[in-house]
Parts: C-alpha cells; structure tokens; sequence
C-alpha cells in the first residue's frame, strides 16, 4: 500500500527540480546593484545589509551568469565599484 501513496513532503521531486532564475533576471539584479553603487559617494547600505551586498549577493549572482567572461566583466566591474566605495 505505501508504493502507491504518493510522498506527503515530495521529496523525489524536490531532489530532481532545482530553480535556475533566467540569465536576464540576474543581469537586472547585477546592473540595478552596479547602479545603486555607482550613484552613491559612499557605500549607501550599513552593518549586515552592506556585507550581504558587498559580499554575498554578487558572487551568487555570477555564478547564476551561464557565460563565465559575462560573469567576469559583472565582477570587474562590481568590484571597481567597491573600491571606490571602501576608499571613500
């Protein structure tokens, strides 16, 4: 009787499903961030919201990029960015 009672939790689905956002989605993610940056004459977030934007979020985001030298140019970028920020 258990082999044809579905799982409650689905747990065989959740095991061969995995969400891949589409590269555009995180192209707008990475430029409104570059943006936000660039705008700013110093960093424009504080305590843990800054370190998740500077730290966290971006290399997510270019792991996300299905083209390696796209998610290279982003990270250049980015951190050409962080660098001005951290100096001011």
């Amino acid at each position: 009787m258990d082999d044809m009672q579905p799982s409650l939790f689905g747990h065989e689905e959740l095991a061969t499903k995995r969400y891949v956002p589409k590269p555009e989605h995180v192209r707008n993610s990475l430029k409104s961030l570059l943006d936000q940056m660039r705008a700013a004459e110093r960093w424009p977030w504080e305590g843990a919201v800054l370190e998740l934007y500077r730290d966290i979020v971006p290399p997510q985001l270019y792991a996300d990029l299905p083209d390696a030298d796209e998610a290279a140019r982003w990270r250049a970028e980015i951190e050409t960015e962080s660098k001005r920020l951290d100096a001011a």
